[in-house]
């Protein structure tokens, strides 16, 4: 019996800096394509981890790839990108009124949160949450995926992850739980009603 749903943030509730290059280009003079790889990488996973601050992630970016552009002016873009992802808020509230234990469990970073909770307040619609700079461990690292059913105190056979990337699902279905792959809301209704939880 499925007991709780884990979502994903960015991508599925809120958009995070997958988007972002198209405003930093026409400001570095780069194609927002060109971009999107030279924001990845082991600089993005420290700063995820808590190894290094916003400020420490976008001065190494500057460095690497030889930008003409200050971390102030590069931390307003970033922002500027985040959005609610339409749909997904309104899933959300329906499954907790339905007695769902509803979790997050994302891949971010400290400062991205502060901001994003402030003007969001999105964590109230969460009955847990847990981040990589808390966890110290990424997914798709089953470590993360441990500690989040524990917080929740569920068994993964009475949990549905919801993450839009494959490489995250997997782990999830290795250790029992359902998954589906977030595309857009509709799609995920669909997918909630293959499983017998309906939102409509």
């Amino acid at each position: 019996m499925i007991k709780a749903i884990i979502f994903d943030l960015s991508e599925v509730y809120l958009k995070g800096i997958i988007g972002a290059e198209h405003y930093m280009g026409p400001l570095l003079g780069i194609k927002p394509k060109d971009i999107r790889p030279m924001l990845r990488g082991d600089n993005l996973r420290s700063l995820f981890l808590g190894k290094i601050t916003e400020d420490e992630y976008w001065k190494r970016t500057i460095e690497k790839h030889g930008w003409n552009v200050d971390v102030k002016t590069l931390k307003k873009v970033a922002r500027k990108n985040f959005a609610e992802i339409s749909g997904t808020r309104e899933i959300i509230v329906k499954l907790r009124e339905q007695g769902f234990i509803i979790g997050l469990l994302s891949d971010h970073a400290r400062e991205w949160i502060e901001y994003l909770s402030k003007k969001f307040g999105y964590h109230k619609l969460f009955h847990s949450t847990l981040y990589s700079f808390e966890a110290g461990s990424c997914k798709p690292d089953k470590k993360i995926y441990g500690l989040m059913l524990a917080k929740l105190k569920i068994k993964p056979d009475e949990c549905v992850f919801v993450d839009d990337k494959e490489k995250n699902l997997v782990p999830a279905k290795e250790l029992g739980m359902k998954t589906i792959r977030f595309e857009n809301a509709e799609q995920l209704k669909m997918e909630l009603a293959r499983l017998s939880i309906g939102v409509d």
